[in-house]
């Protein structure tokens, strides 16, 4: 294999990136439900219990909204990336097809 034949799927990591951001948007508003169905008042009639209750309530949904965060975000990246492939392929063909025409030129 010529490690100069590569080939890009550029459309395919748009379409993944487009699905990191409707993946970050139903992670979004899991999030809102779970935050909405929670009071702000601890479920268990104990002190001791619930303090690290609520405690473990908040670190979740900030974990949620964090993780929620990085996918929309890595979907981001991936647009990006697909954007600047296709760029580097065509400007990588224009040298090639460049090179070619050069090459005939010095023959002539």
């Amino acid at each position: 294999m010529d490690p100069y034949d590569v080939t890009i799927d550029a459309g395919g990591r748009r379409a993944s990136g487009l699905r990191y951001g409707t993946l970050a948007d139903d992670h979004a508003a899991f999030t809102a439900e779970l935050r909405a169905g929670w009071s702000e008042m601890s479920p268990l009639p104990y002190e001791e219990f619930a303090a690290p209750y609520l405690e473990f309530r908040r670190t979740l949904l900030e974990g949620c909204e964090l993780l929620g965060e990085h996918l929309r975000h890595s979907g981001a990246g991936q647009v990006v990336m697909a954007e600047v492939n296709t760029l580097a392929e065509r400007t990588a063909e224009a040298g090639v097809e460049a090179g070619v025409e050069a090459a005939r030129e010095a023959r002539a």
